[in-house]
């Protein structure tokens, strides 16, 4: 007899909504890694500076060359600027252009739509126990990565 693991629930449950959100997104000319990196960056941008690529890919969870790839896209469409840091000339700052936060304002509200289409399948119940779980579930697996990053 085989069971489904609760990892391969929640792999299955991200994949599909991951994918849902992504054919959504597409329609605006956008996928989830606009939507993350516009809005990873906007929240950044409160600190009058902006992100550096590096502190940005470290909240997205990439790998620099990744996050390279898709800043260079977002760039070329006007969506966000590359800026030198006024004082380490080696840090880019990451700024979200006023053409970045029209877009981030459209796919929000596609982000809002699908969320409440979720939220719809689930009692209010489910939709607590998930609103408090599953950020500890991250948080878990995050200190395990930074635990054993330290060990190396």
């Amino acid at each position: 007899m085989t069971t489904t693991t609760l990892g391969r629930h929640l792999y299955l449950a991200h994949r599909a909504v991951h994918d849902e959100l992504d054919a959504r997104l597409r329609e605006h000319d956008a996928s989830v890694w606009t939507w993350v990196l516009l809005r990873e960056a906007a929240n950044a941008a409160d600190n009058a500076e902006g992100a550096s690529q590096r502190e940005l890919a470290e909240l997205m969870r990439i790998e620099p060359p990744t996050l390279v790839r898709h800043l260079d896209k977002l760039a070329d469409e006007g969506l966000v600027e590359r800026r030198r840091d006024d004082h380490d000339r080696r840090v880019t700052r990451i700024v979200v252009t006023a053409a970045g936060r029209r877009r981030l304002a459209k796919i929000h509200d596609v982000v809002q739509e699908l969320d409440a289409e979720m939220r719809s399948v689930l009692t209010s119940r489910e939709v607590d126990v998930l609103r408090r779980a599953l950020p500890r579930i991250a948080a878990h697996f995050s200190q395990e990565e930074v635990s054993r990053a330290r060990a190396l």
